[in-house]
């Protein structure tokens, strides 16, 4: 099995940190896509992998499609590079309904409400959050060609919510 996991330094990432085929990744300004950081975690942007068509059994993302402005895009990306019957699992904050709190404008960040920022282990500013996810939210995704589903939640104090993402088999 071929697993993408998104963010390297998330509890999930030290439990599959023994797990064949494991690849960790965390998107780091300034370095080239797929080149390796010095700390061995490889570079990514969900919004345009360097690994080729049908090549992942599962991408695994806790708590970073909120950060991608391209949401979109990120989920096409994820119907590229994973075989059929793959997976993206993934979790994101879930709020009352579904808004974006910024976009990108002429290569430039436009706040369309008070910024919010996410503790980053990389950036001690934190990192901006583009979107909050409602429930409303798998309308918003279905357009990627995957399937949508919740595994789990919504539970905590943060109504967190585990969702699947299918790539039907042919």
């Amino acid at each position: 099995m071929t697993v993408l996991e998104l963010d390297s330094r998330s509890p999930l990432s030290m439990l599959l940190s023994q797990a064949k085929g494991l690849s960790a990744k965390f998107l780091l300004p300034n370095e080239e896509r797929g080149s390796m950081h010095r700390d061995g975690i490889r570079c990514e942007d969900i919004t345009n992998l360097t690994y080729p068509d049908c090549s992942l059994d599962l991408i695994i993302s806790s708590d970073v499609l909120e950060h991608v402005p391209a949401l979109e895009v990120a989920f096409q990306e994820s119907y590229r590079v994973l075989r059929p019957g793959g997976s993206h699992i993934f979790t994101i904050p879930t709020r009352p309904m579904t808004r974006k709190r910024a976009e990108i404008v002429d290569n430039q960040i436009r706040h369309l409400t008070e910024p919010e920022y996410h503790s980053d282990p990389l950036n001690p500013a934190g990192i901006l959050a583009f979107w909050d996810f409602g429930l409303d939210a798998i309308d918003m995704f279905s357009s990627s060609g995957l399937q949508f589903s919740i595994v789990s939640g919504p539970v905590g104090k943060d109504q967190r919510i585990v969702w699947r993402a299918l790539k039907p088999a042919m």
